[in-house]
């Protein structure tokens, strides 16, 4: 065991070192004194399945989307809304009725008024899209009236009279809940509330996306794209807020090899590298360009499928399970996988990044500590040996750090009598093989800022595909059900705690493991670049010097 780590430690370190050997001289433009053209290319890591806002669920799509895209917020570095397309929100005193005002003049890039109505058309729109989207509509089904009955139909638009969204004059629309959300207003600063042109995108269809003719309401505006290769975002003159925008183009390029991204980095073949390999940040080369948020939210973790397709029984049994998260020593992971506090240490489910009372809500309770001998000791007692395996499939997409963590995982598990069999995927079929239970342990990573309940959300048996459930556990369901009628702060965090300490502490569902953030190189001649709390860049601002 330690002879195989200390071997994967020295295999990642010579890497490191054989890319310390390497130099770039980063010198004047060579324009002769003129102002360099405000132009970037941008290097990410997958190709661009959709910029439909009713479908997009990975951080990939929406390092583009963010940019051509805007909806009444926007989330800024530090997690706060502020206005964006809106004006004004007012919220009746049950919690049920909010009346959004959007700002007076706003136009699309090809000149058309943006109304009321396409946010009316873009809410419904996503409520009735059909399967595909379960994930990303799942806050808007749970509260917005009429909208699960809608959703079960994969019903149009037009036959949505009993959904509770309407329009009431060209700038103001009105969203009618069934029961309060505490985080509702947060949705309005993610795709899933932006407004939609029906004279461009048909319902239940995403290929108009990508065909590089939709119009832009954001800050850029697609001017071509090859879905495998490339977007091509300039700025959009009809922006609300175009005198702020100083970048006028920014190329997308499609580049899944971390590695590919740091070499095209160094030649300066791309301005900002955001998918190189974790272990760079260890590099004192790059030290004036790394770009590292001051705020990301963040989890890593462990999947345990136990639901209705799992074949390996002994998932089932928490205490087998609880023994997986024991038998994992996170000091020595992260200290293999490097990273210079770009990886770090997660005893949660729930990231760092929300307040609770001034504080942190992760300061307040940490599971799954490393203790190799209970660990052996519940294997033992579950019918484990030496001789007796327990033998699963671990299940992980292509890159460097889910293959290292991989193999890591896999050293540290067959010391408590489990023989790991590794499956690697490609990146964009990865969530499929998960969506649709056909795993039996995987990694997962979630990054949503909106609210920590939308974490335990996810695996409620209504959020997951019929009969593909990892988790199918009742009591969850209640549980978070209940949290969703908590209207007091204080009982609303205490509750979600309660629901943490069921699903991690005494189900071990899920093994924590780490927030990854990406680290994102920028050459030093590039100024402004800024991310939300999810790690999606925002260009726009952006100078180049």
């Amino acid at each position: 065991m330690k002879k195989k780590i200390l071997s994967l430690l020295l295999a990642l370190t010579m890497a490191v070192g054989a890319l310390s050997g390497c130099s770039k001289e980063q010198g004047d433009a060579g324009n002769n004194g003129e102002a360099p053209a405000q132009e970037i290319t941008v290097a990410i890591a997958s190709s661009f399945a959709t910029l439909d806002p009713a479908l997009m669920s990975t951080t990939h799509m929406a390092n583009v989307y963010y940019n051509t895209g805007a909806s009444f917020f926007r989330s800024d570095a530090d997690g706060i809304l502020q206005n964006e397309l809106g004006e004004s929100v007012e919220k009746s005193e049950d919690g049920l009725t909010y009346t959004f005002k959007i700002k007076d003049g706003l136009k699309w890039s090809d000149g058309e008024a943006l109304t009321a109505e396409h946010f009316v058309y873009g809410i419904k729109r996503t409520i009735g899209y059909g399967p595909d989207n379960a994930y990303a509509k799942r806050n808007l089904v749970n509260f917005v009236a009429g909208a699960q009955e809608a959703a079960d139909a994969a019903a149009d638009v037009a036959d949505m009279e009993n959904v509770g969204v309407k329009a009431l004059d060209e700038t103001t629309f009105q969203v009618t809940l069934s029961t309060p959300c505490p985080y509702f207003e947060r949705l309005f600063s993610s795709n899933i509330t932006a407004p939609v042109r029906p004279d461009f995108a048909p319902e239940h269809q995403s290929a108009w996306s990508v065909d590089g003719t939709y119009p832009a309401i954001g800050a850029m505006m697609l001017e071509s794209i090859s879905p495998e290769e490339e977007a091509v975002l300039v700025k959009n003159p009809n922006y609300w807020n175009a005198d702020a925008i100083t970048l006028e183009k920014a190329t997308f390029v499609v580049m899944p090899d971390s590695t590919a991204q740091l070499n095209a980095f160094k030649s300066g073949a791309i301005d900002i590298a955001l998918s190189v390999p974790t272990e760079t940040a260890d590099n004192s080369q790059y030290a004036d360009n790394f770009y590292k948020p001051d705020k990301y939210v963040s989890s890593y973790f462990v999947l345990l499928n136990g639901g209705p397709k799992n074949n390996i029984p002994a998932l089932k049994d928490e205490n087998v399970r609880k023994a997986l998260a024991l038998a994992i020593d996170k000091d020595t992971m992260l200290g293999i996988l490097g990273g210079n506090g770009y990886n770090i240490r997660l005893d949660g489910f729930i990231p760092y990044g929300f307040e609770e009372n001034g504080a942190d809500y992760r300061a307040a309770k940490s599971y799954s500590e490393f203790n190799l001998e209970e660990a052996r000791t519940l294997m033992e007692a579950a019918g484990y040996s030496e001789e007796n395996p327990l033998k699963f499939e671990y299940l992980y997409s292509n890159g460097q750090f889910h293959a290292d963590l991989a193999q890591i995982l896999d050293q540290m598990w067959s010391q408590i009598y489990v023989d790991v069999e590794l499956k690697v995927v490609e990146q964009g079929v990865f969530y499929d093989y998960v969506d649709n239970g056909d795993f039996t342990a995987c990694r997962y990573a979630n990054n949503d800022s909106t609210d920590p309940l939308c974490y335990f959300q996810i695996f409620t048996t209504d959020s997951q595909i019929d009969g593909c459930q990892s988790i199918a556990d009742p009591v969850l369901d209640a549980m978070v059900q209940e949290a969703y009628s908590i209207t007091d702060p204080t009982a609303y965090m205490a509750k979600l705690h309660e629901i943490e300490d069921y699903m991690v502490g005494e189900k071990q569902y899920i093994i924590p493991l780490l927030t990854q953030i990406p680290v994102v190189l920028v050459q030093s001649n590039v100024e402004g670049l800024w991310t939300n709390t999810t790690g999606t860049p925002f260009v726009g601002n952006i100078t180049v010097k």
